[in-house]
């Protein structure tokens, strides 16, 4: 009976390796599971206040508020806090290595070769496949770092938008780093996407030899207002067959690992282009982007549109966050990205980090 149960086991792990990328996606895996229960709403929390300027940052000059993370500023020499050094930061204490486990990519805009400390930058944080013959395979978790406002320059907040997505790939970091997946998983803070998504049509030119092996691109970008509590969001996937797939996928994690969420999904040309998913689109990589019920959508899910007006106001503020709401948005995204990338059964070791930045730090 042991050796049945042994070779029942094994043979579920091998049929679930070798089916077809999404083939296995809407099956309960008690790993993802584990992920999502490990995910920490007040550490996720703490990050966005963070970086919206909410709670200080320890600098070497002592506390400081990121006022600001345009793009125009954030990387300035004299702009201090810059919300790219902190992030860095933040990686390197969660014990990312730069060189190893993270890259940051120069892609020479605006400055070039005259002044290459100002040019706008991404960050490419990966986790290596552990499949021979899938770890060439790219899945894409990816957030813009950057925000805008009437006075961005001096004060751009951006809670909702980015600094939801921004803290959400760094909590995604503190839990994918202790598991094994088959295929690779890229986590990648652009820049410039206030500013016609540079950063990320920067990206895929400059790293095309990537674009045929990746398998999805998931784009998480302002989905953490919910003013009626309905708990519904949007999820755009537009014409290609591989984007309606993943799309499908979010409402099988929904249901699989109970998450209590609705969602309006758009999957023909009136899916919005205006983020970092649309310069894959446009290569024909799938990708969706997801984001809070920003629209009315006839026919749909959500019934109505419950927007933000807030954003890209300097009023963009944790104010206007649903703790709750977005936590499972962003428990999906990070379910959808695992399954994507097909756990494998062994996890690694180490601890999560479970510290909370700026806890102890509560300053409006």
């Amino acid at each position: 009976m042991t050796y049945l149960k042994s070779f029942m086991a094994l043979s579920l792990i091998l049929f679930q390796i070798f089916l077809p990328p999404f083939a296995n996606s809407s099956v309960y895996n008690p790993q993802v599971a584990e992920m999502l229960s490990e995910a920490n709403p007040h550490r996720w929390m703490g990050w966005v206040r963070a970086l919206s300027g909410a709670n200080p940052i320890q600098t070497a000059d002592g506390l400081e508020k990121i006022m600001t993370r345009s793009s125009l500023v954030m990387f300035e020499p004299d702009a201090k806090p810059s919300a790219f050094d902190y992030l860095i930061e933040e990686l390197l204490r969660l014990g990312f290595v730069e060189g190893q486990d993270f890259q940051i990519h120069n892609y020479g805009f605006p400055y070039g070769d005259r002044y290459p400390q100002r040019n706008w930058k991404n960050i490419i944080l990966s986790f290596q496949g552990d499949d021979p013959k899938r770890k060439n395979e790219h899945v894409l978790f990816v957030a813009h770092m950057d925000s805008t406002s009437d006075n961005e320059y001096l004060i751009a907040p951006g809670a909702d938008d980015n600094a939801s997505g921004t803290a959400g790939l760094l909590e995604a970091a503190s839990i994918l780093q202790h598991y094994r997946f088959g295929r690779t998983i890229d986590l990648i803070w652009f820049s410039g996407e206030e500013k016609s998504r540079i950063g990320s049509s920067s990206f895929v030119e400059d790293y095309a030899d990537w674009l045929p092996n990746i398998v999805g691109v998931v784009n998480m970008d302002m989905f953490a207002f919910d003013g009626d509590g309905d708990r519904c969001f949007e999820v755009h996937a537009g014409t290609l067959p591989g984007s309606q797939e993943i799309g499908n996928l979010i409402g099988s994690v929904i249901e699989a690992y109970d998450l209590g969420l609705t969602y309006d999904f758009l999957d023909d040309e009136n899916a919005y282009p205006f983020s970092d998913h649309d310069p894959f689109w446009k290569k024909g990589v799938p990708g969706v982007l997801i984001m809070e019920n920003s629209f009315y959508h006839p026919d749909e899910t959500c019934g109505k549109s419950d927007r933000n007006y807030n954003y890209h106001r300097t009023s963009d503020t944790i104010s206007y966050i649903n703790n709750d709401t977005g936590f499972s948005i962003l428990q999906a995204g990070i379910a959808v990205v695992a399954h994507l990338a097909q756990p494998l059964p062994q996890k690694l070791t180490g601890t999560i980090d479970i510290s909370i930045p700026g806890k102890a730090i509560q300053l409006d």
